[in-house]
């Protein structure tokens, strides 16, 4: 989940995360344990607990999108999810990050109960360390709001573990990874995403987002950023952790004024500044995610050389410069885009990155506008493998450095 801050120090810096608001660490500082009595607990779990239909298994989420009446998730004891994960062994680990340790687990696909490891339907695990510094409320956050939300764009929460001191969530498992992992970890075993594949990233994306400003009472993610995107096996984007998630302005309020959390590199400036959150607070953060699927760089990175570390005040004054353009694009996509896919990329990178929230457009238009950049794309596909990952090995392996694309 995301991470408070507020002015950072060059050391914070270099963990592109800003000051975290600080827990003692003990359980007791948790609502959840000597705050909150079994009553309410009850009471939550019967609130966030609608019922499977039928025979218990997953739905599947309407092509559309949809928001529930109240969250359908399933409440699992810490014992099934021991035994779902072979007692959180190191194997199974799935990845860590600030709420705590991501685990692999199974269950059957129709009742939801523990299957035997390499069975049934794989799940992640998300198990909070108690030394977290996020903590009960974000765990609460993305019960309620991802519990609730229904998008082919949005991860999907099937249910979460409330015992003793033990939170816990349950989601279905995507296969990919992060686009994240995909962009800047370097691993022989995964081939560099095409510029197909990042289109199609940023269409799933911008579709989740869109689905989520759209609805009745507007969702403000807040927290958008390349880690949270995940993907499933056919590289469609899901939206996950909605733990930093707010409901918008309402009563004609232009913002909601709220403490700032986030991750810096990502965060809107007015946001940063003033505490005031727009949602079109959100498409700053698409924005950035957008440049560094171009540059295949990322937003804050103090290894590189000073005037460079942050990339949008780097690379926004180059984006409107044709020949300039050239110099940052990714190496690893050269020559699989049209110099006129690259410019209108460009162009919609710049507007959501406009400094004032009232020039930035609706994610709505950010998602017509892709569609246009794809439609461009799909003229010149045939010339390509219909493989979403295929593209000249042989050319990426001769530039392990970024140069000037040829177009």
């Amino acid at each position: 989940m995301g991470l408070c801050f507020s002015s950072p120090s060059r050391s914070e810096l270099n963990t592109s995360s800003l000051n975290r608001p600080q827990y003692s660490g003990k359980s007791s500082t948790f609502p959840h344990t000597a705050t909150t009595s079994s009553a309410e607990k009850s009471q939550f779990s019967e609130i966030t607990s609608g019922s499977f239909d039928g025979d218990g298994s997953v739905p599947l989420p309407s092509p559309g999108g949809q928001i529930l009446e109240r969250p359908n998730l399933k409440v699992f004891s810490f014992g099934d999810l021991k035994s779902a994960t072979k007692s959180f062994k190191s194997d199974t680990l799935l990845g860590e990050g600030g709420f705590g340790k991501v685990y692999k687990g199974w269950l059957d696909e129709k009742t939801l109960t523990p299957a035997r490891a390499g069975s049934g339907m794989v799940v992640a695990i998300k198990k909070l360390n108690p030394e977290s510094t996020q903590g009960f409320q974000e765990w609460q956050s993305e019960v309620n709001f991802l519990g609730r939300l229904s998008h082919p764009n949005l991860v999907k929460l099937l249910g979460y573990c409330w015992d003793d001191d033990e939170l816990l969530l349950v989601y279905e498992f995507l296969p990919r990874g992060s686009l994240e992992n995909h962009l800047f970890r370097r691993n022989p075993n995964i081939e560099p995403l095409s510029w197909n594949t990042r289109i199609k990233i940023a269409i799933g994306a911008a579709r989740g987002l869109a689905f989520l400003h759209t609805s009745e009472k507007q969702v403000i993610y807040r927290d958008f950023k390349a880690s949270n995107i995940l993907l499933d096996g056919n590289y469609n984007a899901k939206i996950s952790d909605f733990g930093l998630a707010k409901f918008g302005p309402s009563g004609g309020d232009s913002h909601v004024t709220t403490r700032v959390m986030g991750t810096y590199g990502y965060a809107a400036p007015e946001y940063i500044a003033t505490g005031h959150l727009y949602v079109k607070s959100d498409v700053y953060g698409f924005g950035v995610v957008l440049l560094e699927m171009m540059t295949g760089m990322r937003a804050l990175d103090t290894k590189r050389p000073t005037g460079q570390q942050n990339l949008v005040e780097w690379v926004r004054p180059l984006l409107s410069n044709k020949r300039k353009l050239k110099t940052i694009m990714d190496a690893k996509i050269e020559g699989q885009y049209s110099l006129k896919a690259a410019l209108q990329s460009a162009q919609l990178t710049l507007k959501c990155l406009e400094s004032d929230p009232k020039h930035r457009p609706s994610m709505k238009e950010v998602l017509e506008a892709l569609e246009g950049i794809d439609a461009i794309q799909d003229k010149s596909k045939n010339r390509n493998s219909h493989h979403p990952q295929h593209h000249n090995s042989h050319q990426s392996q001769l530039h392990s450095r970024q140069r000037v694309v040829q177009v």
